[in-house]
């Protein structure tokens, strides 16, 4: 027949196989290449003459042709496919990233002449892109620097690592003073700079194995093992005072800043990251207290000095306009559509900067301050819903303590009849793993504003021990899966079986869901997959000011 006639022409079976885009190529069980074509001729850049009856040895380097022929071997053996991701080097000596299926063909009558034929994929651009997205999801585009997740990662792994009770390491957090002041008069431009140099003069102060992250805004961090810690991790956070304090050009002028250092040192096994910081962090703040620019080892005694000086801050900190309110915007990927903002508090104390969240609203919640901060950022939100379009709502946390003094339902309807927003378009969010959530009073307060038409959500689901009762109990609208399980998808197969379970159980109870901390499109990509509602993290947009949203 004719195809019979065409196919046994191998003048006809070059022309078809040239015809395919990817390399293509049949060897014999000596593993000679008798037939490749032009995509693999012009991949390897020799003439398809001098590669004919070659085999892999006499084309590659000794430890690429090795790999190749174990797979050839594999596949005349099992007479089953292959697939492997190899190394392949042309004539130019450009080492390519490839996959190379093969599979076994018999030709003719038996006994049948056998031959291989593979199929290469170049991978090189994708493979590239790849190590890009994640070097550029770890590190701070500014100053080229580790970012906070990068060194989350590094404090996690710290722990993995650790074996008895020997291992000791340092964490040393460094905020810059008067960081405010060069933005104010340099602009942002002149304030990046700044950073910059002061990237390169933290690299110059630590060893090679060391690790320094920008964590966000002037505030740094450094991670530093070895024996000997107690003297280095002062010495080197002494040094990069030092160096930190020395003149540093901005706009073709000089100017100074000096820094805060916190230490806090660790030993096997380690405590969480987030622990870990907060620690340093309160050593760094109590520099801040005493004067700027020096070293503080922590110590559990400072938390005493420093709740105490925080709380009589924050007496007048809603009085001196400290207090503000930042949004974070809230998506849904498959639709593409801004869902809305969760209004975020934040503290710039005009002697400490920014003070973390994880620090102040504690210290809020034990001095009674938390529900009128509460009030504060409530009726700040609710305003600021309504420069928004009708389909954005706004969501804000609330302290199962505002709960407990029964003025929640108030201050809801006060804020929501001062500003004209509707109350669909606000959901609150209360916090799983609270206690105060146990009271029926509680319960009550809840249900009132519900009733309302004010949206509920439950913050940090699949963390606190008392959640199944409160679902079986109350009806929330939308449940919040903590950043902690969404930290390790799609790698992690536990968290992805976690979060698979927490959606299907929301979804069966009438819940929507929204999943926090997501910073990378291969977890966004996971929990579209798993059928989330809506997410939020550093991926879709940073907690910004009023006026720079929208």
């Amino acid at each position: 027949m004719l195809h019979q006639r065409l196919l046994g022409s191998a003048e006809a079976l070059q022309k078809i196989i040239d015809i395919i885009p990817s390399p293509v190529f049949v060897k014999d069980t000596d593993h000679r290449w008798v037939l490749l074509n032009d995509a693999l001729v012009a991949m390897i850049g020799r003439p398809r003459d001098e590669l004919l009856g070659l085999s892999d040895y006499d084309i590659f380097p000794p430890e690429q042709a090795a790999v190749f022929w174990a797979t050839d071997d594999e596949v005349l053996r099992t007479g089953l496919p292959s697939e492997n991701e190899e190394r392949l080097t042309g004539a130019d000596g450009e080492v390519r990233l490839v996959v190379t299926r093969k599979n076994l063909l018999r030709v003719g009558p038996e006994p049948a002449t056998i031959f291989i034929v593979g199929v290469i994929s170049d991978i090189t651009q994708y493979r590239e892109a790849q190590a890009k997205s994640h070097f550029l999801s770890r590190h701070d585009m500014l100053t080229g620097l580790p970012n906070r997740r990068l060194f989350h990662e590094r404090l996690r792994e710290l722990g993995e690592q650790a074996s008895g009770g020997t291992d000791r390491s340092a964490v040393l957090l460094i905020d810059l003073d008067g960081f405010k002041a060069v933005n104010d008069s340099y602009g942002h431009a002149g304030g990046d700079e700044l950073l910059r140099v002061i990237g390169g003069r933290l690299s110059a102060c630590v060893r090679a194995g060391d690790t320094i992250a920008r964590l966000g805004g002037d505030e740094f961090a450094i991670l530093l093992r070895g024996a000997g810690l107690d003297d280095t991790a002062v010495r080197v956070a002494t040094e990069i005072c030092k160096a930190i304090a020395l003149p540093i050009p901005v706009a073709g002028s000089q100017t100074r800043v000096s820094a805060s250092v916190g230490i806090t040192f660790c030993e096997a096994p380690y405590g969480k990251p987030e622990e870990l910081l907060r620690q340093a962090d309160v050593a760094m703040y109590s520099v801040k207290r005493s004067g700027r620019h020096g070293v503080q080892v922590y110590d559990p005694s400072l938390e005493v000095a420093a709740s105490r000086q925080l709380h009589a801050d924050m007496l007048r900190a809603l009085e001196l306009h400290q207090l503000h309110v930042v949004y974070q915007p809230l998506w849904n990927p498959p639709d593409g559509e801004l869902t809305g903002y969760e209004a975020l508090l934040r503290w710039e104390h005009p002697h400490h900067g920014n003070i973390s969240p994880g620090i102040f609203i504690p210290i809020a919640e034990q001095s009674g301050l938390i529900g009128a901060y509460g009030s504060f950022v409530l009726k700040a939100a609710c305003a600021a819903a309504m420069e928004w379009p009708d389909a954005v709502r706004v969501s804000v946390n609330v302290s199962p303590l505002q709960l407990v003094e029964h003025r929640l339902l108030a201050e809801v309807e006060e804020a929501l009849a001062l500003t004209g927003l509707p109350a669909a378009r606000l959901e609150l969010e209360i916090t799983e793993s609270r206690p105060a959530l146990d009271e029926a009073g509680a319960m009550r307060c809840l249900q009132e504003v519900r009733g309302s038409g004010v949206r509920i959500g439950l913050d940090d689901f699949g963390t606190g021990t008392a959640s199944l009762d409160m679902m079986h109990r109350f009806g929330f609208d939308r449940m919040k899966i903590d950043g902690r399980f969404i930290r390790g998808l799609p790698e992690d197969r536990r968290a992805h079986a976690i979060v698979r379970a927490l959606i299907a159980l929301a979804h069966e109870l009438g819940a929507l869901v929204t999943a926090e901390g997501v910073e990378r499109m291969e977890q966004a990509f996971s929990l579209m997959e798993l059928g989330c509602d809506e997410m939020q993290g550093y991926l879709f947009g940073h907690p910004n000011a009023r006026e720079s949203i929208l």
